[in-house]
C-alpha cells in the first residue's frame, strides 16, 4: 500500500508540472500570474512533504520562503506591474499557444527519457522527482525565450527557479548552496521587474526622480 505522505509528494510535483505546462498556454498574462502562483504553491506542499517523510527539518524553512515570496510577494508585486503597465495579453509570440503546448510535451518527454534513467543511481529515495523537476526548468526555459513581452520572461525564470528548487530539495534535501540559489534567482527576477517597471516610467513622465513626482503633486 502505497504510502500516504508518498503519493502526496508525488501530487504535488505532478500539480507543478501540470501548472507549468499550463503557463503555456495561457495568452492573458494575469492568469499566467495566477498559475505561476498555484505552481509555486504546489512546490511548497512537496517541500513540506520531503522535510516531513525524510525528516528534514531544514527545508520546512525553505517551504515557508516559496509561500512568502513565491506564493505572495512576487505574483502580489508582478500585478502592480503588470496594471502599472497596461497590459493584458500576450501578442507576437515567437511561438503560438499550440506550438508551446506541443513543445511543452516534448520537453516532457525529454526530461523523462534523459533524467529517468538517472534517478535510480542517486543515493537519495526522493529522487523520483527529478524527471518533474527537470522538466519544469526545460518549460520556464522555453517560456523564457518563446515570449516577447519582459513581465513574462520575467516568469519564464521563476518558473525555471521552482524547476532547479524541486531538484535541489528532492536530491540534497535543502543544502545551504540550494537556499541561497532560490533567493538569489526571486532578487534577480525583482531587479528585473523594477527595472521594468522604471522604464515605463521613464517612458512616461520623461523622469524617475521622485522629487519631480512630488511637484505634480500641486
Amino acid at each position: 500500500m502505497t504510502d500516504p505522505g508518498t503519493l502526496g509528494l508525488d501530487l504535488a510535483a505532478a500539480a507543478a508540472l501540470v501548472a507549468a505546462w499550463l503557463c503555456l498556454v495561457h495568452t492573458r498574462i494575469a492568469a499566467l500570474l495566477s498559475t505561476y502562483a498555484v505552481q509555486s504553491a504546489a512546490i511548497a506542499v512537496a517541500a513540506g512533504l520531503v522535510a516531513y517523510l525524510y525528516h528534514a527539518p531544514d527545508i520546512y524553512v525553505l517551504a515557508g520562503m516559496v509561500v512568502v515570496l513565491n506564493v505572495g510577494v512576487l505574483p502580489w508585486y508582478l500585478r502592480r506591474v503588470l496594471r502599472s503597465l497596461g497590459v493584458t495579453r500576450m501578442v507576437n509570440m515567437y511561438a503560438s499557444v499550440r506550438t508551446s503546448a506541443l513543445v511543452g510535451l516534448g520537453l516532457l518527454l525529454l526530461a523523462v527519457g534523459v533524467a529517468g534513467p538517472l534517478a535510480p543511481y542517486a543515493a537519495v529515495p526522493s529522487a523520483g522527482l527529478l524527471p518533474i523537476a527537470t522538466a519544469i526548468l526545460l518549460i520556464g526555459f522555453f517560456l523564457l525565450i518563446s515570449r516577447r513581452k519582459a513581465i513574462v520572461q520575467v516568469l519564464g525564470l521563476l518558473v525555471m527557479n521552482n524547476g532547479i528548487f524541486l531538484a535541489g530539495i528532492a536530491l540534497t534535501y535543502g543544502t545551504g548552496f540550494v537556499v541561497e540559489l532560490g533567493l538569489a534567482a526571486n532578487l534577480l527576477a525583482l531587479a528585473i521587474v523594477s527595472r521594468i517597471f522604471l522604464n515605463r516610467m521613464k517612458d512616461t513622465f520623461d523622469t524617475v526622480d521622485a522629487d519631480a513626482f512630488r511637484s505634480l503633486e500641486g
